[in-house]
């Protein structure tokens, strides 16, 4: 790949300010050459647009659908549209994606979050008839998190599905990323009950704190997405040839807001370690400590994974150039219809992420008697 002017990655502009060029705005990855103005020319924003959506309606568009196919398009089975003729001519197109005739570059997204999704229900509604604690604040609140992360999978998984629905990406973006901001709200809210004691002589102010923050982010991007028009937000990349072509809405300029959101709610844990060594036993603590820094170190490395690095994205592209469609990665299933791009190793990252934190929030609190320990202080 070229490096671009300036010094920053060519799909990872570094430049956020000052000029109104969309690409100099970017806050989301793309391979180096999906646009000129990721290589340093000046492209008006329409034009570039246009570049990037032109696929959208075309014979080789494979990632379309309509209202009320998408979620068995993308999940299942996404056929050629029209006559037979037509059909016979898109198949044909189709003989050159990483896809296969059927498939669909969301599948794996959306399959990803689904099993997670189903695998966290089946643990919610398990929880309370086992052994595990579900009646101190601490426990009430794990049985919480672990339920809102199932409606956070669940509506990725739609959002996956149904954005691929022109007219509807832009709406389920918002839920998307609300139920992400709830559902880390009430993690680090369960995280700070538990190194407390059940919250015991704990100043409102620190609960409030990750409510606050999570509320911030949810009021300003639902406003923003009220007031810009979605036109202005959608951008396109990838190839419709090789199938890698899509869809999404970037917060441009203001993805660093939303970033340092998530960042403050994701590093939380990280000023509650003195109170959890001081008040919880050596081994709930280290678990605790352990456990929730794996998780994060998973959700930072599947974030450079999908946001820098764009493994094996990247490689499919390099691929187009070289015209060549077997290049030894193996990344992609075409009788399956799927490939697992970045981001959906991102899903399996922030899965194994969510996983090992709660596993390490149950061995806290089953190793800790919380009434007890409260009630021998009063």
């Amino acid at each position: 790949m070229q490096q671009a002017p300036g010094g920053g990655l060519p799909f990872f502009p570094l430049n956020l300010g000052g000029s109104k060029e969309i690409g100099e705005t970017r806050s989301a990855p793309f391979p180096s050459d999906t646009f000129p103005a990721f290589r340093g020319e000046s492209v008006p924003p329409l034009r570039q647009q246009e570049e990037g959506l032109r696929c959208l309606g075309s014979d080789e568009d494979q990632y379309s659908t309509t209202g009320w196919d998408a979620c068995w398009r993308v999940l299942f089975s996404n056929p050629p549209r029209g006559d037979s003729s037509k059909q016979a001519r898109i198949a044909k197109i189709r003989e050159r994606s990483y896809l296969g005739k059927n498939g669909h570059i969301e599948r794996m997204n959306a399959w990803t979050h689904l099993v997670g999704a189903i695998a966290f229900f089946v643990f919610s509604f398990v929880r309370p008839f086992t052994g595990l604690d579900s009646t101190s604040l601490s426990g009430r609140l794990a049985g919480y998190s672990s339920a809102v992360v199932v409606v956070t999978f669940a509506v990725s998984t739609a959002f996956h599905t149904g954005g691929t629905v022109r007219w509807l990406a832009p709406i389920l973006r918002v839920f998307d990323h609300g139920a992400i901001d709830v559902a880390l709200a009430i993690a680090c809210t369960t995280d700070i009950s538990i190194v407390t004691l059940d919250l015991h002589d704990v100043p409102w102010q620190t609960v409030i704190d990750p409510v606050g923050v999570a509320l911030v982010i949810l009021v300003f991007f639902l406003y923003r997405r009220i007031v810009v028009p979605s036109e202005d937000t959608e951008i396109a990349w990838g190839s419709c040839v090789l199938g890698l072509f899509r869809v999404q809405h970037a917060d441009f300029e203001y993805g660093a807001l939303r970033s340092s959101g998530y960042i403050c709610l994701s590093f939380g844990f990280v000023a509650l370690i003195p109170a959890a060594i001081r008040n919880l036993s050596i081994n709930a603590s280290m678990i605790l400590i352990i456990c929730n820094g794996l998780s994060l170190f998973l959700l930072i490395f599947g974030l450079l994974l999908d946001n820098v690095l764009i493994v094996p994205d990247v490689w499919y592209m390099d691929s187009k150039k070289k015209k060549a469609k077997n290049t030894g990665i193996v990344c992609h299933n075409e009788a399956c219809g799927c490939i697992m791009t970045s981001h959906a190793w991102w899903h399996v990252f922030s899965l194994f992420s969510v996983l090992v934190c709660t596993v390490g929030r149950e061995i806290a609190i089953a190793d800790t008697n919380f009434h007890s320990i409260v009630h021998s202080e009063l």
